[in-house]
Order: C-alpha cells, then structure tokens, then sequence
C-alpha cells in the first residue's frame, strides 16, 4: 500500500505525520538517506540528455509554451481509496451488527457488558472511523486532479497537494531520482537543506512503474527536456504528445473514468501509453479480479462526483499568462490521437456499456455472498441467502 499513498496526505489528519498512511512522503526534515520506504534511489540528471524516446504516458493536462502540467502520482489509481472504504465500511457496519447480537449474550454479565461497551464506543469505533475518514478525505469533496504544473519562464513548479496546499518549487533547485519503493518505483524531487541531505521539500512525478527504469527515465526526459530543452527540443516535446486529459476543465465522464481505470490494468505501463493500441493485452486474472475493478470504477466515479474544479491563485495564474497565439497549445489544437476530438464509434460505446453492466452485476453478486457470509455468522435466526435471491432475480425465475 505504500506506493499508493506515498504522496497522499489527508485533509483530516490523525496525526502530525501519520507513518502508517504516508510512508516515503512525510520526509521533510529528515536526512534524504533515513527516509523510510525508499529502498533504493537511482539519481537522475536535469543537466544531462538522456537518449530515450519521449513518453508522456498520458499525463499531460495542458501543454503550451509557458507551461506544461500534469497529473498527480496516484490518478490513475482515483477511486481505490473509495472502493476500499466501501469494503471497510460495510464491514465495519457487518462487525458492529454482530458485535450487538454478542453483547445482547453479555447482558447477564453485567461488568463484562459495561467494559465491552467502553471499549466498543471509545476506542475501537473512534479509531476505526477515523481511518476511514482520513483516507477517505484524499478522494472525496477535493478536487476533480491533483495537478504538478511545470513553468518554464519563470522556471518555477507548482505542486497541488492532498491536503489542499499548493508548495511552489524552484526548478534549479529540485534534485531528482527514481525511488524503489515496497510497491513500485517512482519519480522523486527533493529540495534540500544547505547541508546537501536534510529534506526540506519531496514530490513524486505523475508516473510511476515497477518494471523498468528505462520507462521512467523516459517520462523523465520528456519534462526535463521542455524545461532544458530549446526551441527544436520544445518541438520534440509537443510531438511526443498524441493525448491531452482536459480534466483541468471539465468533470470525467463515467466512460472516461473506465477507460482511465483500465490504463492500470490491461495495458503495459512501462511501454508508450500514448499509443495505448500498441500497449493493450488482456490477461485471464483480469477476470478474476473484475469484482474488484468495478468496485474501483464506482469509487473512481463517487470520487469525481463529489469533487470540483481546481484553480490554482490569482498569483499562479498571472505568472502562467499564454500567449494567444502560441502554436504550441495543444488544448487549443488538440493532438492528432486525442480521444476528445472524435466521436467513438457506436461499437465500443455499446462494448464499454455491456462490460460495465456485466461486471457491476457481478460485484453486486459478490457483496451478496459477503452479506451471506455475515449473515451465517449471527447466533440466532435464519438468514435467508442474499445470492439466491439475486440469482431468482436476474435469472428471471419470477417470471414462471
């Protein structure tokens, strides 16, 4: 879990620097070499051109020649944290049931009621929804993306953060490297004290990858090469990008959610995500796993519903001025693969609708076995299964 939330700091935090939920991140103020869930770092160059092809890994949010952003490390990955805390929370609701029909045995023993009751409502429910709340709040009511926008006159970055604060960095400033993690790997920046290894500021780059080094070297080089680049790199730059992500904009729809989502699980992240017809391979596991995704899928779009509009300060924006007739706006001239730009054809509208539909029916199949499950564990009563009802339903057995 921890590459999940390496750069994911609640709203509502528990603690001054809860380790639990943010390892690797909340390393300001230790020695770059004690922070804790980095394994391994691999330095990386701003002064140095890597001899790699350009792959921008459909992050890109707004590209012109004043400057470029991106999305968060963890946006593929939106709506994990609601789906899981769908999960936990209806757990938590199953055990606090059972834990009631318990204490209805413990009546007669009046001391252990009074003391399983204290222990209940004072300690176990208060951690419990704490967690969840604090986990929660990183994906719910925030803003529709966590933006990292890359300034290249001014040369100065601007970090959006999962508790509302925007940090603002100096490109020269910045030291980074690929960071091995317990998950995966990312792209780190640092800022350090004068002593050249205390942290006084870290953020991940949107992409991350647990296969090869060479993939992120690759987005590497696609931001250091626009911010060091001249105008010829400029070029190479805006020609590397075949798909802009107007979430800056406008709210996903819950088409463009599932196909966000699937960019984590049947593409192969450490190749050109640009192309993603040159990236698709759907394995087996894929099936299996379908409860799970769609459980993803409806917290990706709870997530987005509940969430708005980022807007960075009136000062950001006025250091952020573009031309009007900069040629290299690509949200004015969209990208020649850009999936905005066309109308999907009937087929894959129909494609994505009936594998939606099949895989929430399945997902409401397994939260039914759940159900039963809890339900087999109460002492008392016959419960009536929740599976068979649905199957009676769908297989439209109340129709004979």
């Amino acid at each position: 879990m921890s590459g999940y939330v390496v750069d994911m700091e609640g709203r509502f935090r528990l603690t001054k620097k809860p380790p639990f939920l943010t390892p690797g991140y909340q390393a300001v103020g230790q020695k770059l070499d004690d922070v804790k869930g980095i394994h391994k770092r691999v330095p990386l160059e701003k002064d140095k051109t890597y001899e790699v092809p350009l792959h921008p890994q459909q992050t890109v949010v707004q590209f012109n020649s004043t400057y470029l952003e991106t999305t968060g490390r963890n946006e593929r990955r939106r709506g994990d944290a609601v789906g899981w805390g769908l999960i936990i929370g209806f757990v938590g609701l199953s055990m606090t049931s059972l834990y009631g029909f318990l204490l209805a045995d413990l009546i007669n023993n009046f001391d252990v009621f009074i003391l399983s009751i204290v222990v209940f409502f004072v300690v176990i429910i208060p951690i419990f929804f704490g967690l969840l709340i604090n986990v929660l709040s990183t994906e719910l009511f925030t803003t529709w993306h966590y933006p990292i926008r890359f300034n290249r006159k001014t040369r100065k970055v601007y970090v959006r953060q999962y508790n509302r604060k925007v940090e603002v960095y100096n490109w020269d400033e910045l030291t980074f490297f690929i960071a091995y993690i317990s998950e995966d790997r990312d792209i780190r920046a640092v800022t350090l004290d004068k002593d050249g290894e205390t942290v006084t500021g870290m953020f991940a780059l949107a992409f991350k990858n647990d296969v090869f080094d060479k993939s992120l070297i690759s987005y590497f080089e696609f931001i250091r090469r626009y911010m060091e680049g001249d105008d010829q790199q400029l070029k190479e730059v805006k020609e590397a990008i075949r798909y802009i992500y107007p979430i800056h904009k406008k709210r996903e729809t819950p088409l463009m959610s599932f196909k966000r989502l699937i960019l984590n699980e049947v593409h192969h992240d450490h190749e050109n995500m640009e192309y993603p017809e040159r990236t698709f391979e759907f394995q087996p596991v894929t099936l299996v796993i379908l409860p799970l995704l769609v459980l993803r899928y409806v917290g990706r779009v709870i997530s987005m519903l509940t969430s708005y509009r980022h807007r960075f300060s009136a000062a950001i924006q006025a250091e952020c001025q573009i031309d009007p007739n900069d040629p290299y706006d690509l949200n004015k001239h969209l990208p020649a693969g850009n999936l905005e730009q066309r109308h999907q054809p009937m087929w894959k509208t129909v494609v994505y609708s009936v594998g939606i539909t099949i895989a929430t029916i399945a997902m409401i199949f397994v939260g039914a076995f759940m159900i039963d499950v809890m339900g087999a564990a109460r002492p008392h009563g016959d419960y009536p299964s929740m599976v068979g009802k649905l199957w009676y339903l769908f297989s439209l057995g109340w129709l004979s």
